[in-house]
C-alpha cells in the first residue's frame, strides 16, 4: 500500500512538471538517437568494406596511386582514379598462373553524379546476383559482349532512385561532378539490364562495355573536340583526345589506344597476392595494393572516428543527466511542504527518498527507450537517402555495441545521481527546513 502510494506520488510529480520532464527525456532521447545513427552507419560502412574486399584480393592501378585511392576509386566508386594504365597489364595478369581471374575497369563518365564504369561481361557475371530486368535480345552470360557497346547495366539502387528501366536511354557527363571540364557528350547509352540488389557499392553504379569507353574517344563525341577538329588536319596526322588521364589516339586507321584505370585481380591464394603486390608495386609502371590489408586500415580509422563520436555522445548524455539531477534537486525545495505532509501521514524518510530515486530513474529509462526506438525509426525512414549518399546497405534496426554501452553508462550514471538525491532527501529534516522558510 505504501509503495503504491509512492508510485502514484512519482507519477503525480511528473505530471505536474511536464515541461521539465519532457525536456529531460527529449535530451536523453536525442543523444541516444545520435548513438543509434553512429552505430548503424559505422556497421554499414564496415560490412560493405569487408564484403567488397573479399571479392577482389588485389587491385593493380597506375604508378603513384595510393592504396586508399585504388580501393576507393574501384570498389567504392567514391574517389577519382589516379590515372590510367595500358590494357596490356590486364592481359599480362590474365596469363599469370598465380591469377584465377582479372577484371579490367575504366572510369571516365558519370550520370547524375553516378560513375559510369567500363567493364567486361565477366565482371558483371562475378558481381551480379541475377537481374530484375533484362532486354529480350540480351544474353545474360555475355551482357556486355560485342553487341552491347552502348549497353548500360544499372545497379538496383540507382535504377530505383532515377526510375531507370530497360530500354531507357541517357547521355553521360564526361568528367566527375564538380570538375571544371565536366560536360555532357552525345554518346547515348541504353539500359539493357537492371541488376538485383547485391547490398554493396555496385547497387549505386552504372556499368557499360569497356570498349564503349574507348569508342567515345575514338569518334570524338565531345563538343570541345569537335570545335578543335575544324583547325586540325586529322586526315594527315594523329590527334590525341584526353579527358583527365584517359587518352585515345585517332588517325587514318582509327586505332584506339586501350587505356584502363585499374585491374581487379582474384588470386589463387594469399601468398600469390603478396607476391603480385610486390612485383606490380616495384616495377615503376604500376602500383598495387592488397585489398584486405588496405580495408583493415580504413576500418581502423573508422573505428577511431566512431569512438570519438561515441565519446562526445556519452559526454552529452552525462551532461543531460546532470541537468536532470539539478532540475529534480531544485524541485525538491519547492516540494518540502508536500513531503512534510507525507511525513505527518506516517510515511518514513526512506519511502520519500525512494520516490525521488524512482523519478530520476524513470526519466533516464524513458529517455533510453524512446531514444533507441526513435533513433532506429528515423534511420529506417531516411534509409534510402543514407544508402544512396554513402553507398552502403544500412541495417536500420541493427543494435550495436556503442548503443549497449551508452545504455549501461546512462543507467549507471542515473542510478548514482538518483542515490545522491535520495541520500540528500533522507538526511533532510523537513520540519526544520519548513521552519527556516
Amino acid at each position: 500500500m505504501k509503495y503504491a502510494f509512492i508510485l502514484k506520488a512519482v507519477l503525480h510529480s511528473i505530471s505536474h512538471r511536464k515541461l521539465s520532464v519532457f525536456t529531460s527525456i527529449f535530451a536523453i532521447s536525442a543523444a541516444f538517437a545520435f548513438l543509434a545513427a553512429i552505430g548503424c552507419v559505422s556497421f554499414g560502412l564496415a560490412a560493405t568494406a569487408v564484403n567488397s574486399s573479399l571479392a577482389f584480393p588485389l587491385i593493380v592501378g597506375p604508378a603513384g596511386a595510393s592504396d586508399t585511392t585504388l580501393v576507393m576509386s574501384t570498389l567504392f566508386n567514391t574517389d577519382k582514379p589516379a590515372g590510367t594504365l595500358d590494357y596490356e597489364v590486364a592481359e599480362k595478369l590474365e596469363k599469370d598462373e598465380r591469377v584465377s581471374a582479372v577484371f579490367p575497369i575504366a572510369r571516365s563518365d558519370s550520370y547524375m553524379g553516378i560513375p559510369i564504369t567500363g567493364v567486361e561481361s565477366s565482371y558483371i557475371n562475378e558481381i551480379a546476383r541475377g537481374f530484375s530486368e533484362i532486354g529480350n535480345d540480351i544474353e545474360s552470360h555475355d551482357i556486355l559482349g560485342e553487341n552491347g557497346k552502348k549497353c548500360a547495366v544499372v545497379g538496383a539502387k540507382t535504377a530505383a532512385r532515377y526510375e531507370m528501366k530497360v530500354g531507357d536511354t541517357f547521355f553521360g557527363s564526361h568528367g566527375s561532378v564538380g570538375d571544371e571540364d565536366a560536360h555532357i557528350h552525345d554518346f547515348e547509352y541504353k539500359v539493357c539490364a537492371v541488376m538485383k540488389a547485391v547490398n554493396g557499392p555496385e547497387d549505386f553504379a552504372i556499368f557499360t562495355n569497356l570498349r564503349s569507353i574507348w569508342e567515345i574517344h575514338k569518334h570524338g563525341h565531345h563538343h570541345h573536340h569537335e570545335e578543335a577538329e575544324e583547325h586540325e588536319h586529322h586526315h594527315e596526322t594523329a590527334e590525341m583526345h584526353c579527358i583527365h588521364d584517359m587518352c585515345v589516339e585517332v588517325g587514318n586507321n582509327h586505332r584506339v589506344e586501350r587505356k584502363i584505370t585499374a585491374v581487379l585481380v582474384k588470386t589463387k591464394n594469399p601468398v600469390f597476392t603478396a607476391a603480385l603486390e610486390r612485383e606490380y608495386s616495384e616495377n615503376g609502371f604500376t602500383s598495387a595494393t592488397d585489398t584486405g590489408r588496405t580495408v583493415r586500415k580504413l576500418l581502423t580509422y573508422m573505428n577511431k572516428a566512431e569512438k570519438a563520436a561515441g565519446f562526445f555522445s556519452y559526454g552529452t548524455l552525462f551532461l543531460v543527466l546532470i541537468m536532470v539531477f539539478v532540475t529534480i534537486m531544485t524541485s525538491i525545495n519547492e516540494r518540502k511542504r508536500e513531503m512534510a505532509l507525507m511525513r505527518t501521514l506516517g510515511i518514513g524518510k526512506l519511502p520519500i527518498s525512494l520516490m525521488i530515486f524512482l523519478e530520476l530513474f524513470l526519466i533516464s529509462v524513458s529517455g533510453i527507450v524512446l531514444g533507441t526506438i526513435g533513433g532506429h525509426a528515423l534511420l529506417a525512414l531516411f534509409k534510402p537517402t543514407i544508402d544512396f549518399e554513402l553507398a552502403i546497405n544500412l541495417e536500420a534496426f541493427f543494435f550495436t555495441n556503442i548503443e549497449f554501452r551508452g545504455a549501461v553508462y546512462t543507467l549507471i550514471a542515473g542510478v548514482v545521481l538518483s542515490l545522491a538525491a535520495m541520500v540528500k532527501i533522507y538526511r533532510m529534516n523537513l520540519v526544520e527546513e519548513i521552519a527556516k522558510d
